[in-house]
């Protein structure tokens, strides 16, 4: 058994011991299946690892994970019609119905990835849009907080000025304090008796409220540090914008661009009709395969060997229960 019918086995899940003893036919059929297989495999690899690398941005060997798993879904659905022995047409139809959905999935991907320059160009004027939107809204909000910014430090600046006013009438102010001291005194029947004494001191001290101007001042300085940084702020708010814009396009904006593209311009929408019918005509390839060719030695020694086990196993049961 040379190595290509060895990948097709592999590929398509037959098994290679009974494959050996049918003849050429049941080989021919399987190096249909296999070749296939490898046509969507190759499609599937490139446009998986062309998506993960556009749109999640992956190194190459996350986009070759995501190609990989891609391929292996492909595998899979190609599998449930090639191991179906016979022909099971609503199976078939169900096929059909996902190489649909497949071919607008990958002809999709592939063309945004083909149309790259074209769909960058068209994102260009979207991102232009997008932008004077945002730095409309963005240098709106930096206006209402540099605003109250601004109405904080005047308010502070005012109780600072009216403060000082005072402050400089009155640099010290009298401070009273009470004490009491006691004392004992000898009563004329001889006893003592305790005698409490209050005084009362005064004293100048710089006027509290000097710290409280002191406080304001510290608290204007932050405010208007904070107020520097926004106007600073909105005099980039424009390019900071578009930077986030052009960092963050995502694939249905991209979708959208590229939906603008095919069906403005006839030659881009006759080329994903192109490309679309292609792909779909290959992933149909197995099921027509499947549909129209005749039934191989392979699949009849499979139906085969399933029936003589059928009865050997009715034969056991009779025998038991009898």
């Amino acid at each position: 058994m040379n190595w290509w019918i060895k990948i097709g086995c592999i590929l398509t899940g037959w098994n290679s011991d009974v494959l050996a003893q049918c003849s050429a036919a049941s080989r021919s059929h399987l190096s249909k299946y296999t070749s296939a297989l490898l046509i969507l495999i190759i499609i599937w690899g490139v446009i998986g690892f062309c998506f993960a690398q556009r749109y999640i941005g992956l190194p190459w060997w996350g986009c070759s994970i995501v190609s990989l798993f891609l391929v292996t879904i492909v595998i899979m659905i190609e599998r449930q019609i090639i191991l179906t022995i016979g022909k099971s047409y609503s199976l078939l139809l169900f096929r059909a119905a996902i190489a649909f959905v497949m071919a607008i999935i990958g002809s999709t991907i592939f063309d945004q990835t083909l149309f790259g320059k074209d769909i960058d160009k068209q994102m260009a004027n979207t991102i232009e849009v997008q932008v004077k939107d945002l730095t409309k809204k963005r240098a709106h909000e930096i206006d209402e907080r540099t605003t109250s910014l601004r109405m904080e430090i005047d308010s502070l600046e005012k109780t600072n000025s009216m403060l000082q006013v005072e402050v400089n009438s009155h640099p010290f102010v009298t401070v009273m304090s009470s004490t009491i001291t006691t004392s004992k005194v000898v009563m004329p029947d001889g006893k003592l008796k305790t005698v409490k004494t209050p005084s009362v001191t005064s004293s100048q001290v710089a006027n509290p409220k000097q710290e409280i101007i002191n406080t304001n001042i510290i608290r204007i300085e932050n405010l208007r540090k904070e107020e520097n940084k926004w106007i600073e702020k909105k005099q980039t708010v424009e390019e900071d914008v578009r930077k986030v814009c052009v960092a963050n396009v995502g694939f249905l904006e991209e979708l959208e661009a590229m939906w603008e593209i095919i069906t403005t311009r006839k030659l881009a929408g006759l080329f994903y009709l192109v490309f679309f019918t292609f792909l779909m005509s290959l992933e149909l390839f197995v099921v027509v395969s499947k549909l129209v060719d005749k039934q191989c030695d392979y699949e009849a020694t499979i139906i085969g060997a399933q029936s003589v086990r059928i009865k050997q196993l009715g034969n056991v049961f009779k025998r038991v229960c009898a």
